[in-house]
């Protein structure tokens, strides 16, 4: 696992773009009473770190607040890279929506989760999954859209290989 230290400056770009996003139509109805902010500094210094292992043909830039959805998080190795995150230390499920696992398929998806109980904050990369594997994990609703749940401890190390 690895681990990348917070800083407080990551904190507050995060939560700017969180603003801008609300102000479109696609933001309008999310992120209420949830730090999704968490996820966004996950993102990006998951991708930054990731850029400097591999060599990336597209790098991750948090919410787009143009109204324009991505295809994916990152490209590398010509393979479609997703960043899901868990946004508490104590939770254990990536939770990919169903909807975007099959109808706007990844090739790969990293395992990220933001620690809040250290100082300064965390996020640690928890590894990574394929799409096919992600497609044999049971299906669950909370109060969203339905999901995966796949559970942090289902992910391999992220090696060169995993982008091959």
């Amino acid at each position: 696992m690895i681990k990348i230290q917070v800083t407080e400056q990551d904190k507050l770009f995060a939560k700017q773009q969180i603003e801008a996003f609300k102000k479109i139509k696609a933001g309008s109805w999310r992120y209420k009473n949830v730090e999704a902010w968490r996820g966004i500094v996950c993102e990006l210094l998951a991708s930054q770190w990731l850029a400097e292992k591999f060599s990336i043909d597209q790098l991750a830039k948090g919410l787009d607040d143009s109204g324009i959805i991505d295809e994916c998080d990152m490209i590398i190795n010509s393979k479609k890279v997703e960043i899901k995150s868990a946004t508490k230390n104590y939770f254990k499920y990536l939770m990919p929506k169903i909807h975007d696992v099959r109808d706007q398929p990844k090739d790969i998806y990293i395992g990220v989760k933001y620690n809040e109980t250290v100082e300064p904050n965390e996020i640690q990369i928890i590894g990574s999954i394929k799409r096919s594997e992600i497609l044999k994990f049971p299906v669950k609703q909370n109060k969203g859209a339905p999901y995966y749940e796949v559970p942090l401890t289902k992910l391999l190390p992220i090696r060169p290989s995993t982008f091959s």
